[in-house]
């Protein structure tokens, strides 16, 4: 095992937060669309996703006992990094937590919007057992389909 190895593993693991990105994207799309085919496309992504990198920390754990940097933090990596690879290892690092960074923040605003739009859809159907007959709120129009 070289720490070259590592640095490839950390690469695909950079590539596959970026792809997730995009799939959180069009969640966000398709949530604000009121697109529920979309959705459960995308829920689909990102389930598949979600177990492909349970599966990598797994195989970074292994990694990296090899290495013997298993109590190594990631953001100090390049430190224990050979002396020629140690500004790749510092860039990679970092694109790496940037992905994180911009995924967690996607996956925040998809996880908001969709509890948004679930209390919506609460308020509409505690207002209809109500038996109201006033009109429910005109927002933009939803593709909503209720089937389990």
């Amino acid at each position: 095992m070289e720490f070259r190895d590592y640095l490839a593993f950390l690469e695909k693991l950079r590539k596959e937060l970026t792809d997730l990105t995009a799939v959180e994207q069009k969640k966000i799309s398709a949530v604000q669309a009121g697109d529920l085919d979309a959705l459960d496309a995308c829920m689909k992504q990102e389930q598949a996703a979600t177990l492909a990198l349970r599966g990598q920390e797994q195989q970074r754990t292994e990694l990296l006992r090899q290495l013997g940097l298993e109590q190594i933090p990631l953001r100090q990596l390049s430190q224990h990094a050979p002396d020629a690879l140690r500004q790749e290892t510092q860039q990679l690092v970092e694109q790496v937590l940037r992905a994180y960074e911009i995924l967690s923040s996607a996956q925040s605003t998809a996880r908001t919007l969709m509890e948004n739009d679930l209390h919506q859809i609460e308020k509409q159907l505690e207002h209809g057992s109500k038996g109201s007959q006033n009109p429910p709120e005109q927002g933009p129009a939803r593709k909503t389909d209720f089937r389990a």
